[in-house]
């Protein structure tokens, strides 16, 4: 009978365990989500596709009467050094990651409505590390996500 608990015990430990894991990859699966939006992002923002940067960022209401052709060149402009692959491993790994309200509880409406969106349908990353303060916001719809704030991604590289 000593022989049968030992293996029940050891199997239930494995179970629990499987579990855990499983139950752990499913609750970190919307962070892993945003990371590769912002893979694709960081790739779009060097390619010359400006179409595909366009679907893949909030447009800032200050920008939206010109033609995507100036959309894109602004955006590429504002941006292109605030994010690099390097930074996006930092923050992913180090920062912290949820809702709008919760990590960005005093700006985050206002970056929201800046860029004219719902601050309910948007998630956010936050990394700080020696006075440095990295921040993206994302616009989430379904499995559509959409940049509306990203600095100091790229710095973070260099601050860890």
């Amino acid at each position: 009978m000593g022989r049968r608990f030992q293996l029940l015990v050891a199997a239930t430990l494995v179970l629990t365990l499987i579990c855990l894991l499983g139950y752990s990859w499913k609750r970190n699966e919307p962070r892993r989500r945003c990371v590769q939006a912002l893979q694709v992002f960081r790739a779009a923002l060097e390619s010359s596709d400006s179409k595909l940067l366009l679907k893949l960022v909030a447009v800032p209401q200050a920008v939206r009467g010109k033609t995507p052709q100036e959309q894109a060149e602004f955006i590429r402009k504002a941006l292109n050094n605030e994010i690099s692959e390097d930074g996006l491993r930092v923050i992913a790994s180090q920062g912290s990651f949820g809702p709008l309200s919760g990590v960005f509880p005093a700006e985050g409406t206002a970056w929201a409505r800046q860029a004219g969106v719902n601050p309910d349908d948007c998630v956010a990353l936050k990394c700080s590390n020696r006075g440095l303060k990295a921040e993206v916001v994302l616009e989430v719809h379904g499995e559509t996500y959409r940049v509306v704030r990203c600095n100091n991604v790229k710095q973070m590289a260099q601050n860890f």
